[in-house]
């Protein structure tokens, strides 16, 4: 089992990516590759809510993504992140 696959096993990363008991479907099969300013805005949001036990799990999930050359951070891996984290900061 690789790093990504038994980061991403995190149960508390259900709530993000799988809010209502299911794997989410944004309709755009991952988006591509996230852009650097969504990269940028998920950092900055993972530094405001630095010690959440959730925030964590994304911080170790998208540090073991970028760290393994099989896979990429896409749009499919941020977008639901960045909307936990800000649902955080309401």
């Amino acid at each position: 089992m690789s790093n990504v696959e038994s980061t991403s096993q995190n149960p508390l990363l259900d709530k993000v990516y799988m809010p209502h008991g299911s794997l989410l479907d944004f309709g755009f099969n991952g988006g591509g590759p996230a852009s650097d300013r969504q990269k940028n805005y998920l950092r900055s949001l993972l530094r405001k809510h630095a010690g959440d036990p959730t925030a964590e799990a994304i911080r170790d999930l998208m540090n073991a993504l970028r760290e393994d050359p099989e896979f990429r951070i896409e749009v499919k891996d941020v977008s639901p992140a960045i909307s936990y984290l800000r649902s955080l900061s309401d």
